[in-house]
């Protein structure tokens, strides 16, 4: 479309062939004055929008807006045009009848003899047909099928005309990184029907927060990304994240399943954190990241450390794949003692790693990295046969009654093959099934509690024993634990560690141990670590304790050891 050589203010009201052409063009076209009002349009104008020049005249052309250009847009066309006298492009209107569709539009700056602006010329053609053709292709290329959020590829073109306006404007950018905590979780548990209806009634939420100004993409998974135009301070963008907080408040309804969600999220603002795309998405999401191993359910500003921790990540993940391969993995096993006799009774095998080049690295920092990646299948298959062979050799010098406690991932529990595998090492090793002891936390429960219970109830017929992990930290009602065949129930280190001072905690502790007897289950004190929290809670009835005070995890051969020492005291 090309307006350089064609008079209009001129042809309109001096030249009739030239009018009878514009009256019957099939562009539309529409003329309004300096201040923006509509003079006149032609016939196709009024045939693509619905508006007769009766309905339009005197009035602004906004009349025709969508609603799906935020503010800046309209503000760069408008800047455009009185930069270099002429816009174009695609945009978005809205027909009188309500129809939003696509056209070109060309809008030229018409001046008089003295250089001032006296009219507006508009050229416009209906993309609806050509649209429809493209469509299916532009919308697969630049938005994401799912959620009808705009994908990475269009984030990232949008996000490199905001940061040239904000560079323009010496404005800021606020870039937010915002993941939903154990989606693959709620994936792997409810089926990814349940899991796609999440995402899509979650992505509607946070466009019903913000509307159209805020740029809003879904970046891949659980993974979005909000970018806040023209931020003055953290402050600003943190009362922005807390709006999302105070509205994931309420559960998701989702067929026959009520879900409460919460997020991590980063932030990161431009220039200051990354002058570029990539690098300012990056520092979003390495904050998030941070948010993650603290706790999750947070958000957190980006700092020039973290880059530097997420790098150590990456290496710990790549490290611990080859792991197994390279046998680096060691199993300790910390005992569990009668807190009448002093007798080990049990241990808990908690894995280490030493590698060569980081030297001793923590099970807090590889074991999520594992649960996220999907290795912990693989590692903790490998821990349970490794615990289940070494407790073979452990019945020799232990008492009868001798059980070996393993930790098993929300991910194993979901593995069909768990049982049946569980069947065979127990036979491969000769191990008697009430000498395995399966450690599960209340959250692995509440994940998908059916599902829990069935494999619970095969592996309690087959004899194996149930435990569940720090109890009292999760969310889960107490109903459940009538149903579900547990044997133990071992009571979170929180509470102990303040038991000696804190009422709330001694409250806590000896409700537990009353409900355990009551249900006719074993009480077992997580993280004791002294003689008056011992004395404490064996004068309260807990039946087992495990801590540092009655014996810190330590190798296969120096647990044989101290059993050993421990038969010869009997």
């Amino acid at each position: 479309m090309c307006l350089d050589n064609i008079y209009i203010d001129n042809m309109i009201y001096e030249n009739d062939v030239a009018k009878t052409i514009l009256e019957n063009t099939s562009e539309g076209i529409a003329i309004a004055d300096h201040e923006g009002s509509v003079l006149w349009v032609n016939k196709a104008f009024s045939q693509i929008t619905g508006y007769s020049i009766h309905e339009v005249y005197g009035k602004n052309p906004r009349i025709l807006k969508s609603n799906k250009h935020n503010r800046n847009f309209y503000k760069e066309m408008w800047d455009r045009i009185k930069e270099k006298g002429y816009w174009e492009g695609e945009i978005w209107n809205r027909r009188k009848g309500g129809e939003v569709y696509p056209e070109w539009l060309l809008i030229k700056a018409i001046k008089d003899k003295n250089n001032e602006i006296n009219k507006y010329v508009s050229l416009f053609k209906d993309l609806s047909k050509k649209y429809r053709n493209k469509k299916d292709l532009k919308y697969k290329t630049y938005y994401d099928a799912l959620t009808g959020l705009p994908n990475r590829y269009l984030l990232k073109d949008r996000l490199d005309l905001l940061m040239a306006h904000a560079k323009r404007n010496n404005e800021k950018l606020a870039i937010v990184f915002l993941d939903i905590d154990r989606f693959k979780r709620i994936n792997d548990t409810l089926g990814y029907n349940v899991g796609d209806k999440l995402l899509q009634v979650f992505s509607s939420r946070l466009k019903n927060i913000f509307g159209e100004d805020v740029p809003i993409a879904r970046q891949g998974g659980d993974e979005f990304v909000l970018i806040f135009e023209d931020v003055k301070g953290p402050k600003e963008v943190i009362n922005y994240i807390e709006s999302i907080f105070k509205e994931l408040r309420h559960p998701f309804k989702l067929k026959d399943y009520e879900i409460y969600v919460t997020i991590s999220v980063g932030i990161s603002i431009y220039p200051s954190d990354g002058d570029e795309i990539d690098n300012i998405l990056r520092s979003a999401e390495v904050a998030m990241y941070r948010v993650k191993e603290n706790g999750r359910n947070n958000y957190e500003l980006y700092e020039a450390t973290m880059s530097h921790e997420i790098t150590e990540q990456l290496k710990i993940e790549n490290y611990m794949i080859k792991a197994l391969e390279k046998k680096e993995f060691t199993l300790h096993y910390q005992p569990q003692v009668n807190s009448i006799t002093n007798q080990v009774v049990g241990a808990e095998a908690l894995i280490r790693w030493y590698h060569d080049e980081m030297g001793y690295i923590g099970p807090m920092k590889f074991i999520p990295l594992a649960e996220e990646t999907g290795f912990i299948l693989p590692l903790g298959y490998w821990i349970l046969e490794q615990a289940i062979k070494d407790a073979k050799e452990f019945e020799k010098d232990a008492q009868d009654g001798f059980t070996m406690a393993v930790n098993i991932s929300a991910v194993q529990l979901r593995d069909e093959t768990f049982v049946s595998r569980v069947k065979e090492l127990l036979r491969k090793y000769d191990l008697s099934p009430k000498s395995l002891e399966l450690e599960i936390t209340e959250t692995h429960i509440m994940t998908g509690p059916e599902l829990v219970l069935r494999i619970l109830e095969e592996l309690k017929e087959m004899g194996v024993r149930i435990a569940i992990d720090d109890f009292g930290t999760g969310y889960s009602s107490l109903s459940y634990f009538k149903d579900f065949p547990i044997d133990k129930l071992k009571i979170d280190q929180s509470f102990i560690r303040d038991i000696i001072k804190d009422k709330n905690s001694q409250g806590i502790v000896l409700s537990i141990i009353d409900m355990t007897k009551r249900l006719g289950l074993i009480s077992l004190a997580e993280g004791v670590e002294s003689i008056k929290e011992l004395d404490y809670l064996r004068n309260h009835g807990c039946e087992c304790i495990q801590g540092y005070f009655t014996g810190r995890p330590i190798s296969k051969e120096d647990f044989i050891q101290k059993i050993k020492e421990c038969d010869k005291r009997r």
